[in-house]
């Protein structure tokens, strides 16, 4: 029927007849819902005059019968918004005025359209920011009634001029039910962002109790509106936009508002709960545990059903993100395998694969052989992306999830396979887990004695797809892209942990096919995680057997080959070297420090520190806390630990001269002076003297016993447990020469000492009385200044060639060779088959064996 459509003019008093009657009759409710003594006579008054309006209708001219009835709407408005006080009956009068909109919008006719826009010109104007609040509130209110019942009054209130800078600015003056319409109007992310409304969307959503109209019949409430903006602000935007907003909703009072906000059965408000979660999820892990515990997860495991494809994308994400924790799966999910294994067929790629993923391992909990066409399935699905080079983002994504099906995860959602396999191999010095990037070896998910049995489980069902495994892990292997090459190594490796107790066939087969992609990753200078998986796996493919195989494909190579180059002269010599949580550490004569992120042949500084007054001298790993320590010149030890993937300094111990070097067992510090006395100080931080009658110039601690060079060229040993001291290494005879121990070094259970002559023998048969079992002499009359063991090699800094150093051969002791720094050499670490030296231009400076 055409809205403009002419109408009969008896029809129309009737209807406004009505319309006034129902306006009349709320205000009239109103003044006998309160107290006799409150009542204002001027109001009663006018709700008469309004009665008396309407009997007059009927007897006013034509030509003015629709200005006065246009008087009549606007009366009955203003009574609505205007008047003070309205106390509980609020809600009863929005509805009505709501009422008048639906009978007018029911009727045809331009009289009737005319009406309607009356009524929303006046609740417009209503909201002016210039309105008192309790006006607004109401005009707001009635407004967000009117266009809940009815969508299309959106484009007559947009038509109108309605301003989205007048309903924000109601909704920072804690007028709630402004959100409804600031939804409802569908602003563009970009229209929302410029209103600045975060702040004011997650106190609605974490005040809703307080929210001032309640109204049941509302199909959209305040804090479900503020629920779905939010949704927009932490998806729409760039990168570091949407983590600005993730960080302000983060924390666990905002999630606790977030989690009690949809409704049950409102599929769009869950919908877009899960898209949020998700988001805090990778935003902060440690959102993760809080999200896990709280979340109601029913409801979000049956958006897995929804004919909706938004709303099963983002079921899979929620789930697999839930997943990411220490074994973790909810038994919730277990009853949807079957929607699952729809979403596996029916989805694209990506999500193909992420319910590939939670199928699998909620068979395993299922721990049936009835369900296996859901293994078969989910299995392959995974393997086939694997080798498709032409898709390399699933592919990546295969690769990823097979690296950390049979593994674990941190509460925070960081992968912990791989520090889970890396301890497998036998890694325990706090040394050599420093050289690993990422992971804490100390954290609890890695104590799980459960992972062994889940790694078990998940492998045997893998495995029974025989050896098309290996065939699609070998061409992961070999990918061009190096973190698909990565993630199947692990995945290689813990499969491997299984296949080792199985049968003899098929273990001999994985191994021809997949044994020489392994052996890229035994080459120095790559990750040492790395290099350790790739010994895991040919150890546990071989049975054990696999050293005999390196050991015969091994050539050692003499040359060496340049890999790294870092630093710049602003900062004076790089006086130390470690490396700390995989970072390498460089200390520096003006005092500062500064932390390198190491990425193949690369060197990115990635923080400064100026934190002593003058030279930092030396470093060392202090195990408790899992912290660094850093002497100086300047007679102080400064303790650090790296507190969000930032090195702060969190003690500082004085001492009362000049430090040199310092090394650590347990809780106590053993550290060199100027004046070469050996001081330990204990966890009381009380220092007292080692070896009283000795000048000591170097230390090294190891298995549980302090080695110490001195200036006599006698090498002291201290048992730490007891306190027993003997000496290992006799004084020069020769009064003459002054030949003290410049450096010790220890490899595996050889002891190297460095002063004129390099000397060494297991540390069990170093005797006072013993000739060393390795003796070379560098150059005639040169002193070795520092010396790194490392594998095959030995590396010595000497006197006479401060700027070089030498390599020689370990087992034949021959020299074979030069390294040049280009300046005098003022610091030298070995890591990870690397040699690293610091010059006295301030340049870092690495080499590998090739």
């Amino acid at each position: 029927m055409d809205r403009y459509a002419p109408v009969d003019d008896d029809d129309y008093i009737d209807e406004v007849g009505k319309l006034h009657c129902i306006g009349s009759i709320a205000l009239k409710n109103y003044q006998l819902s309160r107290p006799l003594h409150q009542r204002s006579s001027k109001r009663m008054k006018k709700s008469s005059s309004c009665r008396t309006t309407l009997s007059e209708v009927h007897q006013q001219p034509e030509e003015s019968f629709f200005f006065e009835q246009t008087g009549v709407l606007e009366n009955i408005i203003s009574k609505l918004c205007f008047t003070e006080e309205l106390g509980n009956g609020e809600e009863d009068y929005t509805v009505e005025m709501k009422t008048i909109y639906e009978i007018l919008n029911s009727k045809s006719g331009l009289k009737y359209s005319l009406l309607k826009d009356v009524i929303l010109d006046q609740l417009l104007k209503a909201i002016s920011p210039s309105q008192e609040e309790r006006v607004v509130r109401t005009s707001v209110a009635i407004l967000s009634t009117i266009v809940t019942a009815n969508r299309s009054v959106i484009e007559d209130i947009k038509r109108k001029g309605l301003q989205l800078y007048d309903l924000a600015t109601a909704l920072k003056r804690n007028i709630h039910e402004a959100v409804i319409l600031i939804y409802l109007i569908n602003p563009s992310p970009a229209e929302i962002k410029t209103l600045e409304l975060l702040p004011c969307l997650v106190e609605v959503v974490c005040t809703s109790k307080s929210c001032k109209l309640e109204l049941t019949s509302i199909l959209l409430t305040p804090p479900a509106a503020s629920l779905m903006i939010i949704e927009v602000l932490v998806t729409a935007f760039d990168y570091e936009t949407n983590r600005m907003h993730l960080a302000a909703i983060s924390s666990p009072r905002v999630l606790s508002g977030l989690l009690k906000v949809p409704r049950k059965d409102n599929l769009e408000e869950f919908i877009s709960l899960a898209a949020i979660l998700v988001n805090c999820m990778r935003f902060d892990g440690k959102c993760r545990k809080y999200i896990s515990e709280f979340s109601p997860v029913p409801p979000l495991v049956s958006l897995l059903w929804s004919n909706q494809k938004r709303a099963s994308s983002v079921a899979l994400e929620f789930l697999n993100e839930l997943q990411r924790m220490p074994r973790y799966i909810n038994k919730e999910a277990s009853t949807n395998m079957c929607a699952l294994f729809l979403l596996m067929q029916n989805s694209e790629p990506e999500y193909r694969l992420l319910a590939a993923n939670l199928l699998l391992q909620l068979e395993v909990l299922e721990d049936t052989s009835a369900k296996s066409i859901y293994r078969e399935e989910a299995a392959e699905a995974l393997f086939e992306s694997l080798t498709c080079e032409e898709c390399p983002s699933t592919q990546a994504l295969s690769a990823f999830i097979l690296s950390n099906l049979g593994g674990t995860y941190s509460w925070t959602g960081e992968p912990y396979t791989t520090a889970w396999l890396v301890k497998k191999t036998g890694l325990t010095l706090a040394y050599h887990g420093n050289l690993i990037k990422n992971y804490d070896f100390l954290d609890q998910s890695l104590q799980d004695a459960g992972i062994d049995s889940w790694c078990s489980k998940i492998a045997q069902r893998i495995l029974h797809l025989g050896t098309s495994v290996f065939h699609a892990l070998d061409k992961g292997l070999n990918s061009k892209f190096k973190r698909v090459s990565r993630d199947c190594l692990v995945a290689t490796a813990w499969l491997g942990c299984e296949l080792v107790k199985g049968p003899d066939e098929l273990r001999h087969a994985a191994c021809e096919i997949i044994l020489h992609s392994i052996e890229q990753f035994l080459h120095p200078g790559l990750e040492l995680e790395e290099r350790l998986l790739a010994c895991l796996c040919i150890y546990n493919y071989t049975s054990g057997r696999g050293n005999a195989l390196i050991q015969h494909k091994r050539r050692i190579s003499c040359v060496h080959s340049q890999i790294l180059e870092a630093g710049t002269k602003c900062n004076g010599a790089v006086t130390a070297l470690i490396y700390y949580k995989g970072q390498l550490h460089s200390g520096y004569a003006d005092g500062s420090i500064k932390v390198w992120d190491i990425k193949g042949q690369k060197a990115i500084l990635v923080q400064e520190m100026k934190e002593h007054k003058k030279a930092v001298t030396c470093f060392a790993l202090y195990e408790p806390g899992n912290c660094l320590l850093s002497g100086s010149a300047d007679k102080t030890i400064k303790m650090w630990q790296m507190l969000q993937r930032n090195l702060e300094c969190i003690e500082v111990i004085p001492t009362k001269e000049s430090i040199r070097s310092i090394d650590s067992w347990g809780e106590l510090i053993f550290a060199t002076t100027q004046n070469h006395k050996l001081k330990v100080i204990d966890a009381s931080r009380k220092a007292k003297d080692i070896f009283k009658n000795k000048r000591v110039k170097c230390i090294r601690v190891a298995q549980g016993k302090v080695y110490a060079g001195c200036m006599d060229s006698s090498i002291q040993e201290l048992m730490i447990i007891n306190n027993r001291q003997q000496e290992i290494k006799a004084p020069s005879k020769s009064w003459m020469q002054n030949k003290p121990i410049n450096s010790v070094s220890i490899y595996k259970d050889w002891l190297y000492s460095g002063s004129l002559v390099l000397e060494g023998s297991k540390m069990k048969d170093w005797r006072r009385s013993s000739k060393p079992q390795i003796s070379i002499a560098p150059e005639k009359g040169a002193s070795i200044l520092a010396m790194e063991v490392v594998e095959d090699f030995i590396y010595l800094n000497c006197s006479t060639s401060m700027s070089s150093l030498q390599i020689w051969l370990r087992g034949t002791q021959h020299k074979v060779g030069r390294l040049s720094a280009g300046s005098k050499i003022t610091s030298l670490l070995s890591a990870n088959d690397m040699i690293l030296c610091g010059t006295e231009k301030g340049v870092i400076k690495g080499w590998i064996p090739l």
